[in-house]
């Protein structure tokens, strides 16, 4: 049988990982079979959340763990996408609040099944057939002859809320099955932050696209704040994006930005005169403590 540990590299699938390595009794219920570790790289991560992958990597091979890390450029992300702002920057358009989420679908959870579905193919039936020519045939076999695979999910305690539904697509009920250990352990964020300090391992900050459209006011004045290139860039792309659809006959009052119609400067001129006077010591503990990914459902 096969595990796969759906990696985000955050606090939340950090602990389930190291909570599989030390603690015997944990493993034994949620792993079954083989454990995989996988981690769809968005292209636009933080430097810290790349440095604690490097770290995982070690990691896992030290304890006969398979780790894969997917780059954009392996081919399992869909469309052709070569990482987010390379696209974004492609196609003069911009990720925004106003806009359906769709960006942890197409980044992380998409290109960990097509990967997976080469895996099973590569691995269990000495067969390597691309996903896009399989249409997670292997998976659908191997479900059939060895059971579903388990799929664990790291979602905390207080956030059991974006657990998803049922699957929508048949080979998804055909082929998976989604775990949430922290949900059942009754582990919250801090529960996870207190349990690796305690285990002395290191503890990675939350993890999330830099430039996403939901951090809140505060973390947008920490991106500013300790990456000002990266924010400028921001507001560059955004630009690009409104002039785009300007010149397609787009009426202001539907040409949206990050924010809608409230554009980067003026919102993070706002977000100063609020959260202005904090400083770099605050913003990276709220930092430490705060994901902004809680909007996506999995």
């Amino acid at each position: 049988m096969i595990t796969i540990l759906s990696f985000g590299a955050g606090q939340d699938s950090t602990t389930i990982l190291y909570r599989i390595v030390r603690d015997p009794v944990f493993r034994k219920a949620y792993v079954k079979g083989k454990l995989v570790v996988i981690m769809s790289d968005t292209g636009d991560e933080h430097d810290y959340t790349y440095r604690h992958v490097s770290y995982i990597e070690k990691f896992c091979k030290r304890h006969h763990i398979e780790f894969y890390f997917l780059r954009p450029k392996g081919g399992y992300h869909p469309n052709g996408c070569n990482g987010l702002i390379p696209w974004l920057k492609k196609n003069k358009c911009i990720m925004s609040k106003a806009f359906p989420k769709t960006c942890t679908d197409n980044l992380k959870i998409k290109p960990i099944y097509n990967f997976l579905d080469e895996y099973v193919g590569r691995n269990i039936y000495g067969r390597h057939i691309p996903f896009s020519k399989s249409k997670k045939g292997f998976l659908k076999c191997y479900a059939k002859q060895h059971g579903k695979i388990r799929v664990l999910i790291g979602i905390s305690a207080e956030e059991k809320g974006r657990i998803a539904g049922e699957f929508t697509q048949s080979w998804m009920r055909k082929s998976l099955i989604r775990v949430y250990p922290l949900v059942e352990t009754g582990m919250t964020r801090q529960d996870c932050q207190d349990w690796i300090k305690l285990a002395g391992l290191p503890l990675p900050p939350p993890s999330n696209c830099m430039r996403c459209p939901f951090m809140n006011e505060i973390e947008l004045v920490w991106l500013y704040r300790t990456h000002p290139r990266a924010f400028w860039e921001w507001v560059d792309m955004e630009r690009a994006k409104i002039k785009k659809s300007r010149s397609l006959g787009i009426p202001d009052k539907s040409n949206l930005g990050v924010h809608g119609k409230l554009l980067l400067p003026e919102a993070l001129r706002m977000a100063l005169k609020k959260h202005g006077s904090l400083t770099k010591k605050q913003l990276w503990e709220y930092k430490m403590s705060h994901g902004h990914c809680v909007q996506s459902k999995y």
